[in-house]
Parts: structure tokens; C-alpha cells; sequence
């Protein structure tokens, strides 16, 4: 029997856990978690989103969204979440990130110092609008390390902190999704591995260590919404039905299939960001890449891999869950995990306390967070019933009456114990 990861899994339970949100342009998912020794689906929901509601990240009509995540609440299957805390990720598009090279003898204050004068001419806009925050990696070079800085405006972390706490939601962490995806793909892989996620509106490349920490991050602005358009030119028909040819076709070589010649240089023009990325992250961390996923609503296009495989001259997988958490049954679909994988990891980190986290919610200020809608979801049909062990965590009063009852208990028994040594002691000298 393995005693040490007995103590190490026993150390992760959650007993005050979250459930993950992602709210996306075109749908939101709800994913709820248990992890003892094991992750266990608790619930999960998925609703589509209209046009409008959600735009590039930004949340457009407040209103149609808190009808649309509260209906979602109340559909979850099997049961409803058990606690109305919630871990958030935030919208790709919105997500600033940009690795650059700085002199390795850079420590603290000088090091944030200059990572904040090179990012303030860098960055779009004024650094003083965003919440940021960086990671640190050697290189092969020591006189340098390289530097992933990551940042998302001000108003765009508050909006979606603010619309949870305006439907009774207590966000805990807002996430992003290239850790999430790291989370439940790569599971403590021990190879340099790069995750392609192609979502609507851009295509974000992540490169991953041996030990599952984010090297480089890069974005190509271009994904399925624009391969959908280019079938809408090209066919000169309606987007709704671009976008069902392009799922049904998809790049599988047929006669039939008239999609695939247009939609053929945007994976070419994809393709050749991505190898030049390639070829950086090798060249600088002078490490070969060892494996490719692909993951994304695109990715569940036919014969994407193919394509892939053809322009990149790498094997190229699709992406599936490092742990054994069954999707299919649930959903009753062949392969919905890259539809639920970033909410999957969101509930990962809500479940249990192994996972490192890159919290952003740490970076505002309380006047921001501490504004939730005090809603009874329980009554309003939100929420199932909590355990006992979550009512009491979640109660700050209980929660200090019990370490106040502890305290006394515990000097009690130590005042006992002082006592009989006094008594054996006195005995033994008589």
C-alpha cells in the first residue's frame, strides 16, 4: 500500500468546493466534481448561446445571460450544484500574453520593474487598465530567462466577477483556459508538449513542459469563424448551413465534398504560424516538442488530424482527458470532451487542491469581488441540498464557534494531562 499517496490524495480533498463556469461566445458549460483517490462527475450542463449576448469575450446583454446560466443551473444533470461558488475562466480573446527574454540576474522589484516598462510600450493598452501577472522559466542560455506575461483588462475580469455575483454566484478564481486545458490533458506528462485549441474566433497554442508548467503562449487570429465564412463566400449560402457542410465535411477527400478546397488555406495559413512557433519554442528552449494535441469545437472536424499531420509533418492527436472521468455516458455523444474540456479542468481545480492555480481574482480589489447578490438559490431551485461538512465550512460563525470549542478542548486535555503527570510523579516519589 502506497502510505505516501494515501496522505497526498487524503491532503487534496475539498470539502468547500467549487463548481466550473465557462461562458464562451456561443455557449456556456457547468461542470461540477468529487475527487477521492478519483474524479467523479457530480453534474453538468451545456446550453447554446444566441448571437449578440456574448461577443470576443465581452458581455454584451447582461440580462438574456443571467436567464440563459440560470435556466442552465436549474437543467444540470444528474442533480443540481451543491454550492454556489463558482471558478470562472476568462475569454481567451480578452487575454493578453506575450513571452519575451529578460537578463536572468533580474530579481523582485527590478524584475517586476522592468517587465512593467517593457510591457507599458508593448501592450495595446494603458497597463494601469489590466490586472497582470507573469511566470518565470530558465533557458538553455543562463544569462537569460524567459518571460510569460499574461494580462486581461480590468473591466472585462470585473464584468464577468459582477454578473456571477448578480445571479447569487461567489466567484472564487478566475481561471484561464490554457492551464485548465494543461489540467485534464496532460495529467504530470513527462514530455514538452504543445495544445492547439482552435476555438470561433482565434486559435491559441500552448507549449507545456515535462513538468505540465506553461513555457510559451501564443494566438493566431485566425480559427472556425473564419473557416464558416469562407464557405459562406465561397457557396454563396447562408452561415447557419456554412456551418453545418463544414461539420459534416469537414476535410474528408470525396467528390461530394466541396467544402474542403475552400477551407483549405485557412488551416494553411494556421499551419504556418504554428510550425514558425514550433521552431522558436525548440530553438530557445532547445527542446524537441514530443507531442501535439488538438482541442476546440474545430477540433471535431473530420479528418482534422489528417490535414494537420500534412502541413506540420508531426504526429498530431486529438486531445483527450488524462483521467478517467466518463464523458460519453453522460452526454450520450462519441466524443464531447473537447466541448466540455476547459470546464472540466475549471471543475478539476474547484474539486480538489493539487492543482496550481493562476487566480486573478487575487489581483483585484475586495470593493470588486465582495458584492454577491445575497440570493437563497437553494429555495429558488439552484442548488441541491449541502452536506453538513460543506454547511459548516461555508458558515463563518459556525466555523469560529468550532475553533473556539477546539481551543478550550484542547487545553483542557493538556491541563488533564498535566495533571496526571503531577499525580504519577508525586506517587513515584512516595
Amino acid at each position: 500500500m502506497n502510505f505516501k499517496k494515501i496522505l497526498r490524495e487524503t491532503l487534496s480533498i475539498k470539502f468547500d468546493k467549487a463548481f466550473g463556469l465557462d461562458i464562451g461566445d456561443r455557449s456556456a458549460e457547468i461542470i461540477e466534481l468529487d475527487k477521492f483517490f478519483k474524479f467523479s462527475l457530480v453534474t453538468y450542463g451545456r446550453t447554446e448561446l444566441p448571437e449578440g449576448v456574448v461577443e470576443n469575450g465581452k458581455i454584451m446583454n447582461q440580462a438574456v445571460l443571467a436567464e440563459k446560466i440560470k435556466s442552465l443551473l436549474k437543467e444540470v444533470r444528474p442533480k443540481k450544484v451543491s454550492t454556489n461558488k463558482v471558478i470562472v475562466s476568462l475569454p481567451e480573446s480578452q487575454i493578453f500574453i506575450k513571452c519575451f527574454e529578460v537578463d536572468s540576474h533580474l530579481r523582485s522589484g527590478a524584475l517586476v520593474k522592468a517587465i512593467s516598462d517593457k510591457m507599458s510600450l508593448s501592450l495595446p493598452i494603458n497597463l494601469e487598465k489590466t490586472y497582470w501577472d507573469f511566470t518565470e522559466k530558465s533557458l538553455a542560455d543562463r544569462t537569460k530567462k524567459m518571460i510569460m506575461f499574461i494580462s486581461v483588462p480590468k473591466d472585462i475580469a470585473n464584468s464577468y466577477v459582477k454578473f456571477c455575483n448578480s445571479i447569487g454566484l461567489e466567484v472564487v478564481s478566475l481561471s484561464t483556459e490554457s492551464l485548465s486545458l494543461a489540467r485534464i490533458i496532460l495529467k504530470s506528462y513527462t514530455k514538452h508538449s504543445l495544445i492547439i485549441d482552435i476555438g470561433s474566433q482565434a486559435t491559441n497554442l500552448s507549449f507545456f513542459d515535462g513538468d505540465d508548467e506553461i513555457n510559451m503562449f501564443t494566438t493566431i487570429p485566425v480559427a472556425g469563424e473564419q473557416m464558416t465564412l469562407a464557405v459562406k463566400n465561397g457557396l454563396k449560402i447562408e452561415k447557419a448551413e456554412a456551418e453545418a457542410l463544414k461539420v459534416k465535411f469537414g476535410f474528408v477527400e470525396s467528390v461530394e465534398n466541396v467544402v474542403r478546397p475552400i477551407i483549405l488555406p485557412v488551416i494553411d495559413d494556421i499551419s504556418k504560424e504554428i510550425k514558425l512557433a514550433i521552431e522558436y519554442y525548440e530553438m530557445t528552449f532547445k527542446q524537441k516538442l514530443d507531442n501535439i494535441y488538438i482541442i476546440g469545437g474545430s477540433a471535431l472536424l473530420p479528418a482534422i488530424t489528417d490535414i494537420f499531420k500534412v502541413y506540420l509533418n508531426r504526429e498530431v492527436k486529438i486531445a483527450v482527458s488524462g483521467y478517467d472521468i466518463n464523458l460519453s455516458s453522460m452526454t450520450g455523444k462519441a466524443n464531447p470532451f473537447p466541448l466540455f474540456a476547459n470546464v472540466i479542468g475549471l471543475g478539476m481545480l474547484g474539486a480538489s487542491g493539487q492543482f496550481k492555480d493562476m487566480n486573478f481574482l487575487k489581483k483585484m480589489p475586495n470593493s470588486e469581488i465582495n458584492l454577491v447578490n445575497k440570493l437563497d438559490l437553494l429555495k429558488l431551485g439552484y442548488l441541491s441540498k449541502t452536506n453538513t461538512i460543506r454547511t459548516i465550512i461555508n458558515n463563518k460563525y459556525v466555523m469560529v464557534l468550532a475553533v473556539i470549542l477546539f481551543l478550550i478542548s484542547f487545553f483542557v486535555l493538556l491541563q488533564i494531562a498535566r495533571n496526571f503527570n503531577l499525580t504519577a510523579d508525586s506517587a513515584t516519589y512516595q
